[in-house]
């Protein structure tokens, strides 16, 4: 029967973990460091761990991070000023940096920003295991030695070295899951009301994507316990109240977080649903056994051979009651088939199935396989007929999975031997203890856990160097780990830097991240919750994305420079070396007497030069028809005629490919030589057009044909009508800009009129004065912000508020109260009960 601990069991019990809970975080942080060190990847050897978003996305919000934590930042928790030309942050946070050991990173040098999120990495699977180990005692009571390997399975599991040890916020639903349990267990008994709704609200800060699964995963392990209790009806429903107005109330304390992650992923560029197609039933069981491998393909389940083992033995032990053994199988085998049906996968990923990593909840499985191990175990060490029955089954599991392509050379030679040694040494603490005068003898059990422990540390090492290796073939290296180039690149930028008075372009030669990886303010930004407005603002500007349109990048362009106030940009010459060019552009707020009325504020403009130019305020482009040209070869011919001595620029969105104007240098439409939806090119300047006038452009696809390019594909700009726009701008712009986390100050030449244009993407969130007068929403001019000028305007004042921030602070101290509120309570009835 589930009861509630005395003070002395519980604080024994608390005690007896720390010791299995150290042993499991020590030895996952050696399993992963020995990994790398045999594979010589960072910080270990040359090889970048940056593979897909660690090194484009992750590694540089954690530069972010520490440069807003150390003052350095353009922008705070709420705004960044760098990225995209000025997007909200808030939700990146609690998307990305929401752990409060994400805080770290503070600690270490900014040049040594991988070193940092490494120590997290390995932080976070440690802690893991010591949750898991920790819990499963709490659970209940239990072989300490036993504790420690499943807490070493856990924290080395499959799914940890597969996902989640590149996508570092995953790891925090790693953590979760056991300490959901625990949640659980507080709730069985009735104790830590406080505490559980802080620990809910933690999770669900730290990684409320995986937070999401885990706390399913809570409310499925909670169902087994109370079925498998002999607690009465009355008090199983009181436990499963208590559950849910923990987690209730723990996730409305984030609500300040919260909200404005639902509110701007609302918002934010959509990318296409992926299609789930349930892997073959070998390929399925084939990522339970080690040396498996299967990036981001199928579902990694892999647990070590002995928790397996250990978990299979369930059904075998007569020491576990019948119910309680029947409930727990159900519910491994029902997990386990909700992963291969797709309208459960989509429950399990909130509804929105995911291009990659397919089965994301792998590690909700994982753990529950890990405490039906430690219940087999817990009720008493599993005899003869447990261990064969646990090895025919895994024998079975093996068979099943022999045709599986993801099964690596020794796989079987692994498992047969893991097997081998965990049914011996476990056979022989089961006999021994049947012996007279031997129940108390403790070095066989030592002897046990020393070999056992070893064998945990040497397959799961194993198995994730095969991960590793794999991975670096399915999946690109993005980046290298700082270096020499990038520390001279960032301190080039910072000598550069203007702001607000200019933009500096730091470019996208690296990651999209680099304005805030490297520094600066510019265009690149690769998010999941870029503004879907900004992204389709910057394409109709001519601007190039990847990552269906998550991942805007840089356009290296006269006008949008103007346009954005970007005085300043790098370029890479040589060997990657710094080169800073200068232009002179208008602030970044400029005034208009009047905006172009015959084109309403938020209408698309016919083309991209077009676009340009009303931001701009001028014209300043050719846009000639041409006439083109395919071959069989699948290049194309472009002819038009242009004023000479102005600059031809050619605009291909959604192509892969190059060209060049006449013989001279070829240029990349895109970063990928792909056409499709994944990805799309940004406006290249060609050079300048000869004496004649005749503009002859040469686009090679490849190996992809996309036949005759847009009509307007093609526009040739005038310097002089560029350099008359930007004069008019410069003459009746703000004469001062002031920039603060998240607001912006501009002084206007007195008496100004019109409207003041301000070169920062129109999102939803801010609000606009003029003259300190009432605040106003500004209008949506092409994408950027527009406030109309009244009166005497001599300034204008505009700040940003994260939209449900405060919808969310409202819920937050509201279930702060009430959270409060149940505490006293309890306390109260307690003191009462003691005083009768």
């Amino acid at each position: 029967m589930v009861s509630e601990d005395s003070a002395e069991g519980g604080t024994v019990r608390r005690r007896s973990a720390l010791l299995p809970a150290a042993v499991a975080a020590v030895g996952v942080a050696a399993v992963f460091a020995a990994s790398g060190i045999i594979r010589g990847t960072f910080p270990f050897g040359s090889l970048s761990r940056s593979t897909n978003d660690l090194g484009t996305q992750y590694v540089p919000f954690f530069a972010h991070l520490w440069d807003v934590l150390h003052g350095r930042a353009q922008g705070d928790l709420l705004f960044n000023w760098q990225s995209a030309f000025g997007v909200g942050f808030l939700a990146d946070v609690g998307v990305d940096l929401g752990s409060p050991l994400s805080l770290l990173v503070g600690l270490f040098p900014r040049d040594q920003i991988d070193l940092a999120v490494y120590v997290v990495t390995t932080l976070k699977l440690s802690l893991a295991a010591a949750a898991m180990a920790a819990t499963l005692l709490k659970m209940r009571p239990g072989p300490r030695w036993v504790a420690a390997i499943l807490g070493v399975s856990y924290g080395a599991c499959g799914w940890a070295l597969d996902d989640g040890s590149y996508v570092p916020m995953w790891l925090d639903g790693l953590i979760a899951l056991p300490m959901f349990f625990l949640v659980a267990e507080w709730s069985l008994r009735r104790t830590n009301r406080l505490l559980s709704v802080l620990v809910v609200a933690v999770f669900w800060l730290s990684n409320f994507y995986t937070a999401y699964m885990a706390t399913i995963a809570g409310g499925i392990y909670l169902l087994a316990r109370l079925l498998s209790s002999d607690l009465s009806w009355s008090l199983r429903l009181r436990s499963v109240v208590r559950h849910g107005v923990s987690f209730v109330l723990g996730m409305a304390l984030v609500a300040p977080v919260l909200l404005p992650i639902v509110t701007t992923n609302r918002a934010a560029t959509p990318s296409p649903s992926g299609i789930f197609h349930a892997s073959a039933i070998d390929v399925f069981l084939s990522r339970l056994l080690p040396l498996s491998e299967g990036v981001g393909r199928t579902a990694s389940l892999y647990v070590g051979t002995i928790a397996l083992l250990l978990a299979l033995t369930m059904p075998f032990n007569k020491f576990v009651p019948w119910r309680e053994k029947a409930i727990w199988v159900v519910t491994i085998v029902a997990v386990a088939w909700s992963f291969r049906w797709a309208p459960t996968q989509e429950f399990w990923h909130a509804f929105d199935t995911p291009n990659g990593s397919q089965y994301r909840e792998a590690f909700v499985l994982c753990g529950l396989l890990v405490a039906v191990a430690w219940i087999s175990v817990a009720h008493k060490l599993p005899g003869p007929i447990a261990l064969l029955g646990g090895a025919a089954l895994l024998a079975l599991i093996a068979v099943l999975s022999e045709g599986s392509p993801l099964l690596t050379e020794h796989w079987l030679i692994v498992l047969i031997a893991s097997g081998s040694l965990t049914v011996v040494a476990f056979g022989i603490i089961w006999t021994l203890r049947r012996i007279p005068g031997t129940r108390r003898t403790k070095w066989p059990v030592a002897a046990a856990f020393g070999v056992l422990l070893a064998v945990v540390a040497v397959e799961t090492t194993w198995t994730a160097v095969i991960t590793d290796v794999q991975r670096s073939k399915v999946l690109s290296t993005s980046a290298a780990p700082w270096d020499d180039k990038q520390t001279a690149r960032y301190d080039a930028l910072r000598d550069a830097g203007g702001w607000p008075a200019y933009r500096t372009e730091p470019g996208t030669s690296i990651t999209p991240n680099d304005p805030i990886l490297l520094g600066g303010q510019g265009a690149g930004l690769y998010s999941s919750l870029l503004p879907h407005s900004v992204n389709q603002m910057m394409t109709e500007l001519g601007f190039g994305w990847s990552g269906y349109g998550r991942a805007a990048h840089t356009l290296d362009n006269p006008v949008t420079d103007a346009i954005f106030s970007v005085g300043a940009r790098m370029r890479l010459i040589g060997d990657g070396a710094p080169e800073i060019g200068r232009a002179t552009v208008p602030p970044l707020v400029t005034v208009r007497r009047r905006l172009d009325a015959a084109v309403p504020l938020d209408t698309n403009a016919p083309n991209a030069y077009a676009a340009q130019e009303r931001l701009l305020g001028s014209k300043v482009y050719e846009v000639p028809e041409y006439k083109g040209t395919r071959f069989a070869s699948g290049d194309v011919k472009l002819v038009a005629k242009c004023t000479p001595g102005s600059s031809a620029y050619l605009f291909m969105p959604r192509v892969g490919g190059r060209a060049r104007l006449a013989d001279g240098r070829w240029w990349e439409l895109s970063s990928t030589r792909r056409p499709g939806i994944n990805t799309s090119s940004a406006m290249v300047g060609l050079g300048t057009v000869p004496a004649n006038g005749i503009v002859l452009i040469e686009v090679n696809f490849g190996d992809a044909p996309q036949g005759i390019p847009p009509r307007n594909a093609i526009g040739c700009l005038s310097p002089a009508a560029l350099r008359k726009a930007v004069k008019s701008l410069r003459a009746t712009g703000a004469t001062e800009v002031e920039a603060s986390g998240h607001s912006l100050h501009a002084t206007l030449p007195a008496d100004s009129k019109g409207w003041a244009v301000i070169g920062v993407p129109k999102i939803s969130g801010w609000t606009c004065r003029v003259a300190g007068g009432k605040p106003q929403t500004p209008r949506n001019f092409g994408g950027l912000m527009a406030v109309p000028l009244t009166g005497a305007a001599d300034r204008v004042d505009c700040t940003f508020v994260p939209p449900g921030l405060r919808r969310g602070l409202a819920i937050g101290a509201a279930a702060a109260v009430a959270t409060l509120g149940i505490v006293l309570i309890g306390a109260v009835r307690r003191r009462r009960r003691t005083a009768s």
